[in-house]
């Protein structure tokens, strides 16, 4: 047992040698209370910057709100400042033409609905329907029977599967017997 104590003993003597070697304890110390400066004028850092970016979105926010004000003004012709008038002017001509494309967009989404398949045509495996003509279910992955390929009998224009109508020539579809 002994034996034991002694080997602790030496072993902790050993340890404080080498600590002691390399500056000591109080080194040690300095050393970590640096460490520990740094981290935390990192964390204040990081806070600050966390403080700037709200008071950032902040100003952004309520220079928005002083613009739709100003526009508000400008359209009902009470705006009496002659240096925001054309600044107001151009973000009503925006208006416009962002109205313009909006209703291009619903015109062209319109005319995809009526390219869609017909409610009919559903997945064999999952009952999802089958945006197209295509050889997979995109939902499940399962494989979808191929059908027979109908073409005009006007223009000669190949069929979608349910088709009543011509896509191209407007005919109606009249199916062989």
């Amino acid at each position: 047992m002994a034996d034991l104590f002694q080997t602790f003993r030496a072993k902790a003597d050993d340890l404080l040698a080498s600590i002691n070697r390399s500056g000591g304890v109080r080194s040690t110390i300095e050393s970590l209370r640096r460490q520990m400066e740094v981290a935390d004028r990192r964390r204040t850092m990081a806070k600050v910057k966390g403080e700037l970016k709200s008071l950032e979105k902040q100003i952004t926010e309520m220079t928005t709100a002083v613009g739709i004000q100003a526009v508000g003004l400008h359209e009902a012709g009470k705006l009496a400042s002659p240096e925001l008038k054309p600044l107001c002017q151009h973000i009503v001509e925006l208006r416009a033409a962002l109205a313009q494309q909006q209703a291009e967009l619903a015109k062209l989404e319109a005319q995809d609905v009526q390219e869609k398949p017909a409610a009919g045509a559903v997945c064999p495996v999952c009952g999802k329907p089958q945006p197209g003509d295509g050889t997979f279910c995109p939902y499940c992955g399962a494989a979808i029977p191929a059908t027979e390929e109908r073409f005009c009998t006007t223009c000669g224009a190949k069929l979608r599967p349910s088709a009543k109508f011509c896509a191209k020539c407007g005919q109606e579809v009249v199916d062989a017997p």
